[in-house]
């Protein structure tokens, strides 16, 4: 196979991208995008196209005023669902 260009997606201007995850968010067969960022405790979803690209950002503030260090993603309570799980740092 080829690869194409590379494309850049981006979180708000200012803010530290610092893990990532990638799961079926919507349930709609195609791959989707979970960054966090460690400065401001935004949690970004991006929804896959299933074509590479990719819809733009849904932001979700997560209050804690904490500093988030990792996201993770699975099924937590057995409801066939995809949930997100962020650890902080305070």
């Amino acid at each position: 196979g080829t690869l194409t260009s590379q494309i850049t997606y981006s979180t708000d201007p200012g803010t530290s991208p610092c893990s990532v995850a990638v799961g079926d968010f919507n349930n709609d067969n195609q791959l989707d995008i979970v960054v966090i960022t460690n400065d401001d405790g935004s949690v970004v979803i991006y929804l896959g196209y299933g074509n590479g690209t990719f819809a733009r950002p849904t932001f979700f503030d997560t209050g804690s005023g904490a500093q988030l260090v990792f996201v993770a993603v699975g099924n937590l309570n057995n409801d066939n669902y995809l949930d997100i799980a962020v650890a902080a740092a305070f």
